[in-house]
C-alpha cells in the first residue's frame, strides 16, 4: 500500500502490473499521478533540480506497482519518465505500429 501525499494519510494499494493488461495499468497509473500531482513529472524531458523529490516519488510508485517478472525491465531507470517509457514501448509498443495495428481491426 502506499499513502496519499503528505497531507493525507489514507493508504492506496496500487495497482500491480504483471506483464498483462499493460494499456488498464497505465491508465491506473497516470490518475494515481494526478492524484499526487507527479503526472508532469512522468511526462517531462528534462528533471529539473527543484523536481527531483517528485521525481523520486513517481518513480517509486512505477517500481512498486510492478510485479517481480516486470521490475527487472526497468531497473536501470534513473527518473520516472525513462521507466514509464521503457514500460510504455515494451508493452504497449511503438505509436505508429498501434496505429497500424488498428487500422487493420
Amino acid at each position: 500500500m502506499a499513502t496519499i501525499n503528505s497531507l493525507q494519510s489514507i493508504p492506496v494499494p496500487l495497482p500491480i502490473f504483471d506483464g498483462t493488461d499493460y494499456d488498464l495499468w497505465e491508465k491506473k497509473m497516470e490518475t494515481l499521478f494526478k492524484s499526487q500531482n507527479l503526472w508532469d513529472i512522468v511526462q517531462q524531458d528534462r528533471n529539473e533540480k527543484e523536481n527531483e523529490q517528485k521525481d523520486a516519488s513517481a518513480l517509486y510508485l512505477i517500481q512498486q506497482s510492478l510485479a517481480q517478472n516486470v521490475f527487472g525491465r526497468i531497473a536501470e531507470a534513473s527518473t520516472a519518465k525513462d521507466a514509464w517509457n521503457m514500460l510504455r514501448k515494451e508493452f504497449l509498443g511503438d505509436p505508429q505500429v498501434r496505429t497500424i495495428q488498428l487500422r487493420i481491426l
